[in-house]
């Protein structure tokens, strides 16, 4: 885990983790999958560019990374999945694990644990601070655990270990490669960041928002503001204009929707007309059906701001989810069975 914590690895770039997770689980007899045979390229959301992918690629075999199981995630394509058939028929598992880091840079603060014990993220910019290098930990873990009783169990279990789980991007694109279509039951986990007694055990998590990411990217035409401003098509001012507005959507009466704009980068200079502008945002709803309500608001308000202060704009979907709440049978379950 503390190996992982160094070393995070934002979506879709998390080569050296996921070949040391394949290597792992090949190692303790699993059949391995990655790379196309468990990423649909089409699906992915939110893709660094080739270059970055590629530089990504030669910094993780750097870090020690396998060569042979990089050079299978080409393309970003770094889901994992383990799979063991035991002895006897009966029920397909799946138990899902998460991978990627957050777009965070690690405090450098003496006092903070990694920095004294000496595991602190070598990458700038980039820290598991969302505990997804302990999931990939248990994950590997429960596979050792699970192979070890191989000869007692019965049916099959899928380990899957997913990247770019930060964005809502990983998940679709693993689920539309057809791996988990024949899943009888399907386990996730997440540290229980709000949990501070030890020996509780959380697993009825209802509620989950759906959820839409989006990037507008408004293009205008640059002009000296002093000399010039009429030649000037002001995508800053669009991009404001689109903040303010998205975030008068209105509410919905049949539940809880949401509206963030999160980002905005804009213009170039002091002096001259911004003709460029980047607004990252993003939708919820408490269920699907509120959600789309919320997109389709938003992208109307999105191109009628583009309108109004004649500039382009391109919007680019870059993660998603459809809402949703856990089984209650199997989540009482499972909680019995915890405790």
């Amino acid at each position: 885990r503390r190996d992982l914590h160094a070393h995070p690895e934002p979506g879709w770039t998390e080569f050296r983790t996921a070949a040391k997770v394949a290597k792992t689980l090949a190692e303790l007899g699993y059949t391995v999958k990655t790379g196309a045979d468990t990423i649909r390229q089409d699906a992915m959301m939110g893709v660094p560019s080739a270059e970055k992918l590629a530089k990504e690629q030669q910094r993780a075999i750097a870090e020690g990374a396998d060569p042979d199981w990089v050079k299978k995630m080409d393309g970003g394509r770094t889901g994992v999945l383990g799979v063991m058939k035991f002895s006897e028929d009966g029920p397909v598992v799946a138990v899902r694990f998460d991978m990627d880091s957050n777009d965070v840079t690690e405090t450098g603060e003496a006092s903070h644990r990694a920095n004294k014990e000496g595991f602190s993220s070598c990458h700038a910019g980039a820290m598991h601070a969302c505990g997804h290098d302990g999931h990939t930990t248990v994950g590997l873990a429960l596979a050792r655990l699970l192979a070890s009783l191989k000869d007692q169990l019965c049916g099959t279990i899928k380990l899957c270990f997913q990247p770019a789980e930060e964005g809502v991007r990983g998940a679709h694109a693993m689920v539309e490669s057809g791996i988990v279509d024949d899943v009888d039951y399907m386990l996730g986990a997440h540290f229980g960041f709000k949990m501070r007694k030890t020996g509780t055990v959380a697993c009825n998590v209802t509620g989950f928002l759906a959820t839409s990411k989006y990037d507008a990217c408004f293009q205008g035409v640059p002009a000296h503001a002093g000399a010039a401003p009429e030649q000037g098509k002001n995508a800053l001012l669009a991009s404001a204009c689109a903040a303010l507005n998205l975030h008068a959507i209105s509410r919905h009466s049949a539940g809880a929707s949401r509206i963030n704009v999160g980002r905005l980068d804009a213009g170039s200079g002091r002096n001259v007309i911004g003709d460029k502008a980047l607004l990252c945002l993003e939708t919820r709803g408490a269920t699907s059906e509120i959600n789309a309500f919320m997109e389709t608001e938003a992208q109307r308000i999105i191109k009628a701001a583009a309108m109004m202060y004649d500039v382009k704009v391109d919007i680019e979907k870059v993660g998603g989810a459809a809402g949703g709440s856990n089984s209650p049978e199997l989540a009482a379950f499972l909680e019995e069975e915890a405790k």
